[in-house]
């Protein structure tokens, strides 16, 4: 049995392993599926023991590759954070410096990095939209803006940014036609644009969607930016954050704020990071850039 086991093998393998199928995995890797069969049959020759059973839908693993799954998993993100921090050693900012960001807030952040791109155009920008919390410690990305609670994974450094706070608008348009409700017992005679999902539960929504009835929503999202668009459409009464607001300063004068006795909601929003790359130049000048241009509110 031949024991030269080659890395990239390993590496390969462990992606079919967690992707699935070969096709996902070259596609991760950047590489074709054949060079990914290869990878595959060359590791299990090499270990002699099969690692997965092929079926059309997909890749199944053995217990051998469960095995494999699990101890690679934590080799993968170490070996990914080595290649960040070395990547991030110089001490001048520049090169690559990928970013996730909550899907909402991504069209918010666009703007700010151009003007960081102009403080310094030798760092290029990379944004992860995505309201899945991606590992830091897995090195997926170098920074992630997150919404919440402080992160409290001891490898992780976290920096408070800004208070989003949510509050409830209706267009001129709407307010001109249907007027605003002043109390709860009027909520039933207004048309309502609001959250689903996990976003459904933050309080103020979730006390406003107890008290109104089915029929008086009009439209319902998972996304912010579509709550927006329609509150700012006519379509009726909604949250909006102060982030996206601040977004759009310029034509904020044709929206209406509605005030109403529900619980003040308010999130706070952290740049976070993990402590291999408290030393990177390029993460430490845009934390420096963001708590400048990101103010309180």
């Amino acid at each position: 049995m031949d024991r030269d086991i080659r890395w990239d093998d390993l590496r390969i393998a462990f992606q079919v392993a967690d992707q699935g199928s070969l096709s996902r995995a070259g596609e991760v890797l950047g590489i074709n599926h054949s060079t990914v069969l290869r990878a595959v049959n060359r590791l299990e020759n090499g270990l002699g023991i099969r690692l997965f059973i092929r079926h059309q839908r997909g890749y199944q693993l053995t217990d051998a590759g469960r095995l494999l799954e699990d101890r690679m998993r934590p080799i993968v993100g170490e070996v990914q954070r080595l290649c960040n921090t070395l990547a991030t050693a110089d001490s001048s900012p520049g090169g690559t410096l990928r970013i996730s960001t909550v899907t909402d807030f991504s069209t918010f952040f666009a703007p700010l990095l151009y003007r960081f791109r102009q403080e310094y155009p030798q760092i290029r920008v990379q944004i992860v939209a995505t309201d899945d919390v991606m590992s830091l410690s897995g090195g997926e990305v170098h920074a992630a803006i997150r919404i919440g609670n402080e992160p409290r994974e001891t490898d992780l450094i976290a920096r408070p940014l800004s208070v989003v706070a949510l509050r409830y608008y209706a267009s001129e348009d709407y307010a001109r036609r249907y007027g605003l409700p002043v109390t709860l017992e009027e909520m039933n005679d207004h048309l309502w644009v609001l959250p689903t999902g996990d976003k459904s539960r933050i309080p103020s929504v979730r006390q406003l969607i107890d008290q109104v009835r089915p029929e008086q929503i009009a439209f319902q999202s998972n996304s912010f930016n579509d709550i927006e668009a329609a509150v700012r459409a006519g379509m009726g009464i909604g949250p909006m954050s102060s982030v996206n607001l601040r977004r759009n300063e310029t034509d904020d004068e044709r929206l209406t704020e509605v005030t109403l006795p529900l619980p003040q909601s308010g999130s706070q929003m952290w740049f976070v990071y993990h402590k291999d790359l408290r030393q990177s130049a390029r993460v430490r000048a845009l934390q420096e850039f963001l708590q400048r241009h990101i103010h309180q509110g």
